[in-house]
């Protein structure tokens, strides 16, 4: 049983994840899809991109923290992924996925 303490401590936590998900969301509202995979630096990092990197870092991180992989295989898993993996889209994924 959780006490008062450690259930503000999740709902806070939940509320300031939750935000900043909203906040990077909001950010691709009304661009078209050529903006949202457009890379502006020479890592070629996209905004699409930096949603799937928040995605899989929240999945990779609660699952593994909380006993409960979600199965999905996550980019940076491969033994020949690129090092930043997750920072852009593939042509197969959309805002969607």
């Amino acid at each position: 049983m959780m006490g008062p303490a450690m259930s503000d401590a999740k709902a806070v936590l939940h509320r300031y994840l939750q935000t900043g998900r909203d906040a990077l969301l909001w950010k691709l509202e009304g661009l078209s899809e050529y903006d949202i995979r457009r890379p502006l630096v020479p890592t070629g990092t996209n905004l699409l991109g930096l949603v799937k990197h928040v995605a899989s870092v929240e999945l990779g991180y609660f699952g593994d923290c909380l006993g409960r992989p979600s199965g999905e295989p996550l980019p940076w898993y491969d033994d020949d992924a690129e090092p930043d993996a997750d920072m852009w889209a593939t042509a197969e994924e959309t805002r969607d996925d």
